[in-house]
């Protein structure tokens, strides 16, 4: 069975061959390793060419224009000669374990689910020099549905609570074919996703095992466009959640990034328990 990694790539000179070199000592024999150049102004398109010279394996597709990590990632499923696809950041790095892991679940859920699945598995994040370990969201047992899309859109309880991230992810190109990424976001992509593939029927799965460690720098302005971004996730799914009286909800606890580190915390913690009372009368 063929398997690509894909691996998204913008001004990532530093982190490239780094993330490349975890991806060719994947322990896969039918491996495609696919990179999507985003029209990188640095020398990154040059390192790729020059690891592809010396491993066949490597391909690279480019942009003349940038299309943001969702459009970037549509092109590696376009051009992904495999059946199945795992994503892996530019500046992250692959467990050798890492496919035979997380194909070994996926092919599992499959023959117990007729469903498609999306396969996450734990993560280890490295930040400011510390490391901490992000647990799958999936573990042990598969979710899916208005678990997962409250979960992700208000915060409310999931049995295995767990992440989603695409640099975690492995799945079918069938499916990623079928439910493409909406290039309209440039942030939240993973999330939007992953709420739309559940509630059109999709399940999640994860895997205990640390396989990917993310290398994470999170300034205070990159947390605060983060959280618009999910209020734009929240405003895309309004109706789900105007249906659920939770809309209001859904945009409290994901308050503007503006005021996120302005003081107003007392206020919205306020605003957030009186909204969450209004939805238990649903």
């Amino acid at each position: 069975m063929r398997v690509t990694l894909a691996i998204c790539c913008y001004n990532a000179e530093e982190t490239i061959e780094r993330a490349l070199s975890s991806a060719r000592q994947l322990d896969w024999d039918n491996l495609e390793i696919l990179v999507c150049d985003d029209a990188s102004t640095d020398h990154s398109r040059e390192i790729v060419q020059s690891v592809a010279r010396q491993d066949s394996r490597v391909k690279l597709v480019t942009h003349s224009l940038n299309k943001g990590n969702a459009g970037a990632r549509n092109t590696l499923c376009r051009e992904a000669t495999g059946e199945i696809l795992a994503f892996l950041d530019a500046d992250d790095e692959n467990s050798p374990r890492r496919l035979k892991e997380q194909v070994a679940r996926l092919l599992m859920a499959e023959e117990q689910h007729s469903a498609p699945v999306s396969v996450y598995c734990t993560r280890s994040v490295i930040s400011d020099g510390r490391t901490t370990s992000l647990r799958a969201m999936g573990t042990p047992n598969p979710v899916g549905g208005n678990a997962v899309a409250l979960h992700l859109l208000c915060g409310d309880p999931l049995p295995g609570g767990g992440r989603v991230g695409t640099c975690t992810m492995l799945t079918r190109v069938s499916t990623l074919r079928k439910f493409p990424f909406d290039e309209s976001f440039r942030r939240a992509v993973d999330r939007e996703w992953a709420i739309r593939f559940v509630l059109s029927g999709g399940l999640i799965v994860g895997c205990e095992e640390s396989l990917v460690t993310q290398h994470l720098s999170l300034s205070a302005s990159k947390r605060a466009r983060q959280n618009d971004a999910r209020r734009r996730v929240v405003k895309k799914y309004r109706s789900y959640l105007q249906e659920r009286r939770s809309y209001l909800y859904a945009l409290s606890i994901h308050r503007p990034g503006s005021m996120y580190f302005r003081g107003h915390r007392l206020v919205f913690w306020s605003v957030t328990s009186l909204l969450s009372r209004f939805r238990k009368l649903r």
